[in-house]
């Protein structure tokens, strides 16, 4: 059964450069305390550049 708590676990996709959808980063965020999508600038290692990830559905 799923866990019935505050986190839960999210992908964060690259949205930028050539290989846009190819970075994923997995991670958890608290429901209550961020409504929004998240947004983080994380390492992309086929562009070997930091570079904008947001949350995908």
């Amino acid at each position: 059964m799923a866990k019935e708590g505050a986190r839960i676990n999210i992908k964060l996709v690259s949205v930028e450069g050539p290989h846009k959808g190819k970075s994923v980063y997995v991670t958890t965020k608290n429901r209550n305390n961020t409504k929004e999508r998240l947004e983080m600038m994380k390492y992309c290692k086929w562009t070997r550049k930091r570079i904008l990830h947001r949350e995908s559905k």
